[in-house]
């Protein structure tokens, strides 16, 4: 698989006042989310670190390795992740399938006045499917997909015009997601995974 794993060491240095003010105001639609039951129907989102995953963001930034400005989360839930791409001067897109959260994901990007897109459906394009295996979850990829161009239908962009990606990926997920980076990104594009517990790790594709 032509991706590599990055050895990084990520900044330790205070966030910015504005993001955490963000994280703050975040993380408070984040308890409404789980203390009204909201969840109940929803039991799959869980949050990330996410000022870890700031930190990530941020060196990918300073250290002048991404190609471009371009955002993308995959499974964006309530959008914290987009919205800190946003504040942070991505042109930031959000894929999210569940209703309920691109409109809470919209209201969050609206409070705080950030131009973060959410679009809803599928981080799977057409053609694409994860099949259920004893071993966990495989991806199911359409003929050719490696030479051709993907774009959800409502984008005005293709996934290979995307410079930075980000995936808070089930553990059953976790290598399916790394195939559908190493199948749909442009050369040189970024992936940062959360894996749950502290734990992140960002890929390029080479």
């Amino acid at each position: 698989m032509p991706i590599r794993e990055l050895d990084l060491d990520l900044t330790s240095a205070p966030l910015p006042k504005p993001i955490r003010a963000f994280l703050e105001a975040a993380d408070r639609r984040c308890d409404d989310f789980f203390d009204t039951g909201a969840n109940k129907t929803l039991p799959r989102f869980l949050p990330a670190d996410y000022p870890l995953v700031c930190r990530a963001m941020q060196t990918l930034q300073q250290n002048g390795s991404l190609l471009g400005n371009r955002f993308c989360e995959w499974g964006s839930g309530l959008g914290t992740a987009t919205c800190l791409a946003a504040l942070l001067g991505f042109e930031a897109y959000g894929i999210e399938i569940e209703a309920e959260l691109v409109a809470r994901s919209r209201a969050l990007a609206q409070e705080h006045q950030l131009e973060a897109r959410f679009l809803e459906t599928s981080f799977l394009p057409d053609g694409f499917d994860f099949l259920q295996t004893q071993g966990g979850r495989e991806l199911l990829k359409p003929a050719n997909s490696h030479h051709a161009s993907f774009q959800y239908e409502e984008a005005d962009w293709e996934l290979a015009d995307i410079d930075l990606f980000y995936a808070y990926p089930w553990p059953e997920e976790q290598e399916s997601t790394l195939e559908l980076f190493e199948t749909l990104a442009t050369d040189g594009a970024y992936l940062i995974c959360y894996y749950g517990d502290g734990e992140l790790c960002i890929y390029q594709k080479t």
